[in-house]
């Protein structure tokens, strides 16, 4: 059976009924209120109107989920998604999203629930559309839109595009085939940097996962003095690229002609490598398939460089082979080999040849 959480909206009003009781949501007074039946009111967030708020209730009438602006994500569109009882009580963090939500839609069938948040816009290759399992707060789906519509009589949801019916890939979400999704697609967890701290926060958590300012102190451990080198410098982040377990994530970053290069294990919470420098830039990097090795392109006086790292069983990060590559140009089509020991791509150098590399990682 079936049950959802509907939403209407009207002017400055907007109320929300459950499927069951009569629980219903409010805008008044710059804040999002539930009422249920006796006409108490409680308390849920206050409105926003960049990123604007979506509030949704939960087909029993128990639950209200609702998303507040993070400070993240282009021109600060990026918002939290919660859930917590309609008496506002028990607060639960779910996801951090880069984008604002468009509209959320609360589900239930076999007794399961489910989110499904529709955001800004469907122009990303990761897709618009996610769908949240609400226990243990999995995104569990993934796929190409902006806005969902219920299919009558059927127990699914058309998917769209800029209004349009999506006519490749995933064209519709059914309830029934999220009932066998179980676990969390790490295709899903997102990294991503704050722009005015320049913490780094994961999808799947509130608080940061690493903090800029704890580098300093974090370096001391691998003998360098990161702190003191940083001094009078504005220093940001550009990329961050996890593993494929998401156990560790690699950082690179700029602070004038600064170049600097990091891993980090999320799970231990420990500086694994720290490398930095006036003298040159470091421009992608890539993980192994098993994550024990790492590919970084280095730029120094203008000549192109890719480093190869392999980490032990102790976390030590060790540099195993370094290949010049001709002039300033580009690598493209970059691939690892299954079992992690070549790498291949196309370089374009600045006198536009096109070259295809195949190296082997610890081949000196």
């Amino acid at each position: 059976m079936i049950k959802i959480g509907m939403i209407f909206f009207c002017l400055s009003t907007v109320i929300a009924y459950s499927g069951e009781d009569n629980v219903r949501i409010i805008l008044e007074n710059g804040y999002y209120y539930t009422q249920i039946e006796n006409g108490q009111k409680y308390q849920i967030v206050a409105q926003q109107n960049w990123p604007p708020n979506e509030v949704s209730l939960s087909p029993q009438g128990k639950y209200a989920a609702y998303t507040t602006g993070n400070g993240l994500g282009f021109d600060n569109a990026g918002v939290d998604l919660y859930y917590c009882n309609v008496d506002g009580s028990e607060r639960t963090f779910l996801h951090k999203f880069e984008d604002y939500a468009r509209s959320l839609s609360w589900v239930s069938m076999d007794n399961r629930d489910f989110i499904l948040v529709a955001l800004m816009d469907c122009r990303y290759v990761y897709g618009g559309i996610q769908v949240l399992d609400v226990k243990s707060k999995n995104v569990i789906l993934t796929t190409l839109g902006d806005s969902l519509s219920k299919i009558e009589g059927k127990d699914c949801y058309r998917i769209y595009c800029y209004g349009q019916p999506v006519e490749k890939g995933k064209r519709m979400i059914c309830l029934d085939e999220l009932l066998h999704l179980q676990a969390q697609d790490s295709s899903n967890i997102s990294y991503f940097t704050d722009l005015t701290s320049g913490d780094i926060y994961s999808s799947t958590q509130s608080e940061p996962v690493l903090k800029l300012n704890s580098l300093s102190e974090l370096s001391k451990g691998l003998g360098k003095d990161f702190g003191k080198f940083l001094e009078g410098r504005n220093f940001y982040i550009s990329y961050v690229i996890p593993t494929h377990q998401n156990r560790r994530i690699l950082f690179i970053g700029e602070a004038s002609t600064l170049g600097l290069f990091g891993v980090f294990d999320l799970n231990e919470k420990r500086l694994l490598s720290l490398d930095y420098s006036d003298e040159q830039r470091f421009l992608n990097a890539s993980w192994s398939p098993d994550g024990s090795r790492i590919a970084v392109i280095r730029l120094s006086n203008w000549q192109n460089y890719i480093d190869f790292y392999k980490i032990d069983e102790e976390g030590k990060v060790n540099l195993i082979r370094t290949k010049s590559l001709p002039g300033d140009g580009q690598v493209t089509d970059f691939k690892w080999s299954s079992d992690s020991n070549t790498v291949y791509f196309l370089y374009v150098s600045s006198g536009s040849q096109n070259v295809r590399y195949i190296i082997d990682v610890e081949d000196k």
